[in-house]
């Protein structure tokens, strides 16, 4: 490891706080994480630290790293006579756009503009910080600890030892993080721009439909309020700017497009920080053809479109109301997806999801209610099924094993109440790990999870951006 002083220092913070035998072991153990997603989050704060002259920083979650082409930002702005270096600072929701404000607050310099990125989710709007994902963050650049504050320092000291745990587990385990594909440090350039092609839209039915938006509904935390307000109060001693603009958002995911939700949401948004909105919330939901794999990622034309307007709504705000000429790509195709085994679909009944894209398996027929093993099929009808209703296996008393179809995104709460029978749950999904909620196996302590040996890195270290359900569940997983 490097000695340079911040190092020197995080090692003296650390010893001050931590028994000399838990940082023993975790210094002598290997880096796990240091070609995955987790670790693009220090080339960004180096980069936003390194680079000269003005900065326009694009502040936020998972959004910002597949939403924006920060090479095409800069040259939008060119064209128009404005000379800044775009600096993408937001990756991963579960560290928590509180961390990257600490992160940014004191980096911030004379002429930077700070775009501060809305996400409609309570979540993101709050002081919510996941020590656990920025160990993994920092676990090759620990002096990034020295940049958060104290109450996320203190945070991060009391996970450490569940953190050492857990890659204590990994190195017995031999199955390490994934270091390939969209979700690895491979997937971005030296820019900090993800360079990952993403060629369509890979969710069943163009949406996530276990992470609706309910632009009526989100909150702004007032502790989370108040730290906005003091970021923009040290921007505004440091000679900076802070704008707020808004994350893409997939139409379809959205339970209430009306004027007066979306209006709700803008003014929520404008009265919670001191701060100019400089966009439109309705220029940002966007078509599914234009995201990947969450409802609020873009592919990679969708990246080009997001920049194409935010480029639009920067210059209006430094008061260039010119035309931006930039071709758009055509929103392409949805991404094909490998049909799943037909199943029995003769043993379910099956109800149309609310948009009418794929199904839900709603409950069991006659025949389905007498078998010991059931595989749920991954179309029905020409349309995939993504889903359950929480009440499909009622009497499904004798069954031992059920398989589930990579198409189904989520297992509802008290899915398996009642299922006194079932012990094996076999799991087929590879791309993304099946989500679950907060009650999924209530009652149900003695079914054990099957999934494919190559997937468990997404059930075990988290999918992406997202919290990960399953980090309480790992006793129960089991691979094939």
């Amino acid at each position: 490891m490097k000695t340079d002083l911040g190092r020197i220092l995080l090692t003296l913070f650390l010893i001050l706080l931590l028994p000399v035998s838990l940082l023993l072991a975790g210094f002598s153990m290997p880096s796990l994480y240091g070609d995955s997603y987790y670790a693009e989050l220090a080339p960004m704060f180096e980069r936003l630290r390194g680079v000269e002259g003005d900065r326009l920083i694009i502040l936020g979650n998972s959004d910002v790293a597949f939403g924006l082409d920060g090479a095409l930002l800069e040259q939008l702005l060119a064209d128009k006579g404005f000379d800044y270096t775009v600096c993408p600072f937001g990756l991963y929701a579960a560290v928590g756009t509180s961390a990257m404000l600490e992160l940014s607050r004191n980096e911030l310099r004379d002429g930077d503009i700070v775009v501060l990125v809305a996400e409609p989710v309570s979540e993101t709007l709050s002081t919510y910080f996941g020590a656990a994902a920025f160990w993994k963050c920092a676990e090759d650049a620990p002096e990034l600890l020295l940049h958060v504050s104290p109450e996320q320092r203190a945070a991060l000291t009391g996970s450490y030892p569940a953190y050492l745990q857990e890659r204590s587990a990994i190195v017995r385990s031999g199955v390490f993080p994934l270091a390939e594909g969209v979700y690895s440090r491979a997937a971005f350039n030296d820019r900090c721009d993800m360079v990952y092609e993403r060629s369509g839209n890979t969710m069943s039915i163009g949406y996530d439909t276990t992470a609706p938006v309910d632009f009526a509904s989100v909150t702004v935390s007032p502790d989370y309020a108040e730290q906005i307000q003091k970021y923009c109060a040290e921007a505004f001693r440091a000679g900076a700017r802070v704008c707020i603009s808004f994350s893409p958002v997939d139409r379809s995911a959205v339970s209430d497009l009306s004027e007066d939700a979306l209006g709700s949401y803008f003014a929520l948004i404008n009265r919670s920080f001191p701060c100019p909105v400089i966009s439109d919330p309705n220029d940002y939901i966007l078509e599914s053809g234009w995201f990947y794999d969450s409802n609020f990622h873009l592919n990679s034309a969708g990246a080009v479109l997001r920049t194409v307007t935010m480029a639009k709504d920067i210059l209006s705000y430094l008061g260039c109301y010119e035309a931006v000429d930039h071709p758009l790509p055509a929103m392409p195709a949805p991404i094909a997806q490998a049909a799943d085994t037909d199943g029995d679909s003769a043993c379910f009944t099956f109800l149309p999801t609310a948009d009418g894209g794929g199904w839900l398996v709603s409950g069991l027929t006659e025949a389905g209610r007498t078998q010991t093993a059931l595989t749920v099929p991954g179309r029905y009808d020409g349309k995939p099924v993504v889903g359950f209703a929480s009440d499909a296996l009622a009497g499904a008393l004798d069954l031992e094993e059920l398989t589930v179809p990579s198409t189904v995104e989520t297992l509802p709460a008290g899915l398996f109440h009642g299922c006194k029978s079932l012990t094996r749950l076999i799991l087929s999904h590879t791309e993304r790990p099946c989500s679950i909620e907060a009650g999924t196996f209530d009652d149900s302590e003695q079914i054990r999870v099957f999934i494919p040996t190559a997937a468990y890195p997404l059930y075990r270290d988290g999918y992406g951006c997202e919290l990960n359900p399953w980090v309480d569940k790992l006793d129960r997983i089991f691979t094939f």
